[in-house]
């Protein structure tokens, strides 16, 4: 199970979050049951992707500032010269990615320990850190920090994933810019689009599949 797939999976375990409740205590009770659910679904999440992707989508998507998320990946220039179509096409096309990447991983899962360290706040209490280790069947525990962010409606929104120092949103922007830099936005945009065309092609399963095997 790479360390990112692992990173992805317990930040489904993060339902909303409220400003006056500790997100570690709340990431530690909600992975209690989200654990459950998917320890008691393991040859469902096998053998139906959409079941899959729709643990993913209930659980992950809705704790994501994809907004702020797309902003930095793009960065200010390309996301002010993106048309509003093109910054909902992206948003759509990068959770698409998401979807389509981690979703079969989710059955990887066999009960690995975790553990959170309490949450730092930035000094406006607005911004906020909590870091988890995940003791791997095989190797050295993996940290992973997570980055929140306050909203208006007082709810806590994931901004960032870093594994052992390695920030997703940053990872992902070093990519895309250096893509769009190449070919331009809207080029980027449709192969984002063929790539998950191609991803979920590759995890449906049907008749004729099951009879070439």
């Amino acid at each position: 199970m790479s360390k990112a797939l692992i990173a992805l999976t317990f930040l489904s375990f993060s339902l909303v979050s409220h400003a006056f409740q500790d997100p570690k205590l709340h990431l530690e009770e909600v992975t209690k049951k989200i654990s459950a659910e998917i320890l008691n679904n393991k040859e469902k999440i096998k053998k139906d992707s959409e079941y899959a992707k729709s643990l993913i989508r209930d659980y992950l998507l809705p704790e994501i500032d994809s907004e702020y998320m797309a902003k930095r990946i793009l960065g200010k220039t390309y996301w002010m010269q993106a048309t509003e179509e093109q910054r909902k096409q992206f948003i759509n096309e990068f959770i698409g990615l998401l979807l389509n990447s981690y979703a079969k991983g989710l059955a990887s899962y066999d009960g690995q320990p975790i553990s959170y360290d309490d949450t730092q706040y930035s000094k406006s209490g607005n911004l906020a850190n909590v870091r988890s280790t995940i003791v791997p069947n095989e190797g050295e525990p993996i940290l992973i920090d997570y980055r929140l962010k306050v909203q208006p409606d007082e709810t806590w929104l994931v901004t960032d994933v870093i594994i052992e120092g390695v920030s997703m949103a940053k990872s992902y922007a070093n990519q895309y810019r250096e893509q769009i830099s190449k070919i331009g936005l809207e080029e980027t945009l449709k192969q984002l689009e063929t790539e998950n065309e191609r991803a979920k092609k590759a995890t449906e399963i049907s008749d004729e599949k099951v009879e070439q095997s």
